[in-house]
């Protein structure tokens, strides 16, 4: 029998969506609470419908995005509007049975709903309630709307991304919302062991622009000591040289390569046969290197570009350098470090299938497993259960809820699914041309069931 997980026997309320909230209740799961995802019908959770499986939609539109089924495996659904007086004291009831609260929104949306932490302590007075709003909730940007988009800049990070002489960059994944939904994991857990020891609650104020700030430390550091504001310097580092992304000969192929010593740089002319540089008193320095660092950039990309990225990333380290090829997303379904650490849970969702899913706490534990435990649920998916089994509703009282359109299964207004399917299915062609996809491979779903060992996007019963 595998061992108790760490939080077995604990409920969460998850009123979250998109990302940062979703993440949080997601590591949840994972260490075994029982966490009930909450959605309104006249506002679900807002990526639903990003990135749809197979490039596909079904009748039920609201239950195919991609983006939805990763961030809450594992959870139950109760589809229900918080702001309609009879969901509100539904909710309640199910509140009381919970020992955490999670919520996503702006201070004023809960507070509307009449679920504050004041008013959730009358039905749980013991209850660790945690609030992820984009900057906290005092000070005179609290009732503004905040995405990842947005609190990057805020935070400081995109100062530092981009080239010398260019504007800002972002990220790639709205770096801010992963971050904070792992620190408002870490405060919950924290907040929980608080209890067991004094048998008390309490509220847990989490902005998710001070949680990026420590990000960009060095760069406050840098300016209280010098007086200097660090500008953008693209790939390369102050503290190694040289360090770049350089060209390979696979398609769309990159390396990183970072010299953070004299023993790299020595070991790095040594491989790619530089006698030369290793006798360049010129070379022989951080500082004499970072001075000629686009001589160095050429002469490295022109050794690179005879390798693919992963014949390049082994010799450099097998030779004692840091390195690593750029992977996207297949060289992360088939790289062999992940594979050996079984990083990937196959999950069959009742839409999608059996597909892969990268775990959210990747952390491996001696005595027992944290993995996905189910697929994502469907909306409003376990009304019943939840509303019957912890709220105390009669199932005359849930036929009420429905009929009055307080709780259901499907969005309100739920629109016609064929005009769904244009805004959802992606032109795949016009994006290879936009330079959004690097190529489509027709035969994905063949090639991820030869990998994982099972027929990835079959479902149960076909």
């Amino acid at each position: 029998m595998a061992d108790a997980l760490p939080l077995d026997g604990i409920r969460v309320f998850d009123a979250t969506n998109t990302y940062a909230g979703p993440t949080c209740a997601r590591v949840l799961a994972d260490l075994g609470a029982e966490v009930i995802h909450v959605e309104g019908l006249r506002r679900m959770d807002l990526v639903r419908l990003l990135v749809v499986a197979d490039n596909t939609v079904g009748e039920d539109y609201w239950n195919w995005g991609g983006y939805f089924m990763k961030r809450n495996l594992g959870k139950r659904d109760l589809a229900i509007n918080l702001d309609r007086p009879e969901g509100r004291e539904a909710a309640l009831r199910v509140i009381s049975t919970c020992d955490v609260f999670l919520e996503s929104y702006a201070p004023r949306v809960m507070r509307g709903f009449g679920l504050d932490y004041q008013s959730v302590r009358e039905v749980r007075p013991d209850i660790v309630y945690c609030s992820l709003s984009g900057y906290g909730q005092s000070g005179p940007y609290r009732d503004w709307v905040a995405y990842g988009m947005g609190l990057e800049p805020a935070s400081g990070i995109s100062s530092l991304t981009g080239y010398p002489g260019e504007g800002p960059l972002r990220s790639g994944i709205s770096l801010t919302d992963p971050l904070s939904g792992l620190i408002a994991a870490y405060a919950v857990l924290a907040a929980l062991h608080e209890r067991r020891r004094t048998g008390r609650g309490q509220y847990i104020d989490l902005s998710e622009h001070e949680a990026a700030i420590p990000l960009v430390g060095r760069a406050l550091l840098a300016y209280q000591l010098t007086g200097r504001v660090p500008e953008r310097q693209g790939n390369r580092s102050p503290d190694a040289a040289p360090q770049g992304i350089y060209p390979c000969a696979d398609e769309d192929g990159w390396v990183a390569v970072s010299v953070q010593d004299d023993a790299e740089w020595h070991a790095l002319c040594d491989l790619l046969g530089r006698a030369d540089w290793r006798a360049d008193p010129g070379l022989a320095t951080r500082d004499g290197r970072a001075a000629r660092h686009d001589e160095l950039d050429a002469g490295i990309a022109a050794w690179t570009r005879g390798r693919d990225k992963a014949e390049a990333m082994r010799a450099l380290q097998a030779a004692g350098v840091t390195a690593g090829a750029v992977l996207h997303g297949k060289d992360l379904l088939w790289n062999e470090q992940l594979a050996a650490r079984d990083f990937f849970d196959v999950v069959e969702d009742p839409r999608a299938g059996k597909r892969p899913f990268p775990r959210q706490l990747p952390v491996r534990f001696s005595r027992f497993q944290v993995k996905a435990r189910g697929p994502a649920p469907l909306l409003g998916q376990h009304n019943r259960e939840v509303l019957r089994d912890l709220g105390g509703l009669t199932d005359q009282e849930i036929d009420a809820l429905e009929a009055a359109g307080v709780a259901g299964t499907a969005p309100e207004p739920a629109l016609p699914a064929h005009l769904v399917r244009i805004g959802a299915a992606h032109p795949v062609q016009e994006l290879i041309e936009a330079g959004a996809f690097l190529r489509v491979e027709p035969d994905y779903k063949e090639q991820l069931s030869a990998r994982f060992g099972t027929e990835i996007g079959k479902r149960a019963g076909e």
